[in-house]
């Protein structure tokens, strides 16, 4: 590559010849002596760049700062702050999403307040330690993923190094592989269902814990569901929606399903809705104030008290899910048919579900 310095209408700007094409880069400075010696420099920098094979593409690293509020001069955190913001715009992400995203830019504020552009290995793997030290193996993995996104993203908008210092620490991540959720025996599931029915503060949620326990539906599936989402004879149900901290949304992976539902399940919905008088719109398991029901207060009143006064070690709610597939899957039924009505992908099923699917011993006994 070979880059010249040119005049355009009394302004400096670069010409970059590369393979027979030509590219510019406006300096946006008077053509003076002073100003010719700094271009010079920058013609000099991309050429260096080129041969070591940093060169930016974009042009954006050799062009001139803005002087504006929206500088594409930033630091690490002011950079992941405007990723935040875009992803959220256009991925409309959860509460529990943007909470994740806002304790790695916490972890950014406190250890690398650098400029973006400034970043070199030295300080990625300063920082990835620094991390390892603060959270989870897991979390750590997650957080570099977070970045190496944000800086695939600020390509073209901001200052900022190339390539990606954030590529192959990634790897460098090991986490501990994590115990598989313990699903709840049928013994336990019946005694649970029970201690809700009869519960003096709790049997309001009997019906909903019964859904969780026997439609494999994740939380906020079940509490997003509204009447309308029911066939006319209740034996099917449309999955297509999701609520989390009170914000609607579609589901964990983006696409719809229908369940087909058990027997009981449907007596158990035809005798809420004789009862309730409920219209179309209006919500199946509605809390007690008449919205979507909380999960973390759910889990730190009505199922943390009822598993503990079970007796029944703690799980998360999410191992209703967990035990519906599992029990679906050792009682014989079709992994395709189980994935497909779970919302589950296919592999990731098997990968879970294999020691359920293949319940007996394989080893010779001598």
């Amino acid at each position: 590559m070979k880059v010249f310095i040119e005049n355009d209408r009394g302004r400096l700007r670069l010409k970059l010849f590369e393979q027979g094409k030509y590219r510019s880069v406006s300096l946006g400075l008077p053509d003076t002596p002073a100003n010719r010696l700094a271009a010079q420099r920058t013609a000099n920098q991309i050429e260096l760049d080129y041969l070591a094979g940093h060169f930016d593409e974009t042009l954006l690293r050799y062009k001139p700062r803005s002087n504006g509020s929206k500088s594409t001069a930033v630091t690490v955190p002011v950079l992941f702050e405007h990723y935040v913001k875009a992803m959220t715009k256009s991925k409309n992400l959860c509460p529990g999403s943007l909470s994740r995203y806002q304790g790695c830019l916490s972890h950014l504020s406190k250890a690398l307040n650098i400029q973006a552009e400034l970043i070199k290995p030295q300080k990625t793997e300063s920082f990835v330690s620094y991390l390892r030290q603060q959270v989870s193996e897991r979390t750590a993995k997650e957080y570099l993923w977070m970045l190496k996104a944000c800086w695939v993203w600020a390509v073209g908008k901001y200052h900022i190094s190339s390539p990606n210092p954030w590529d192959g620490l990634i790897a460098t991540i090991k986490p501990q592989p994590r115990q598989p959720v313990k699903p709840f025996t049928s013994d336990e599931v019946t005694r649970i269902l029970l201690a809700f029915s009869q519960h003096r503060y709790y049997s309001y949620y009997a019906d909903f814990v019964t859904f969780l326990f026997g439609s494999a539906c994740r939380f906020g599936e079940v509490t997003a569901l509204r009447w309308r989402h029911f066939s006319a004879d209740l034996t099917v149900v449309w999955i297509g929606e999701s609520v989390s901290r009170g914000n609607r949304k579609s589901t964990k992976t983006g696409k719809a399903r229908e369940v087909i539902l058990t027997p009981k399940i449907i007596a158990m919905l035809n005798n809420r809705l004789k009862l309730s008088q409920a219209k179309p719109d209006d919500l199946v398991f509605p809390s007690r104030s008449g919205k979507e029901i909380n999960d973390r207060e759910f889990r730190r009143r009505a199922w943390t008290t009822v598993l503990s006064e079970c007796g029944i070690e703690y799980r998360k709610p999410y191992a209703t899910r967990h035990t519906a597939i599992s029990h679906a899957l050792a009682a014989g039924a079709n992994p395709f048919t189980v994935a497909a009505q779970s919302g589950h992908d296919l592999q990731v099923l098997l990968k879970h579900y294999a020691s359920v699917i293949e319940s007996r011993s394989i080893f010779k006994e001598f």
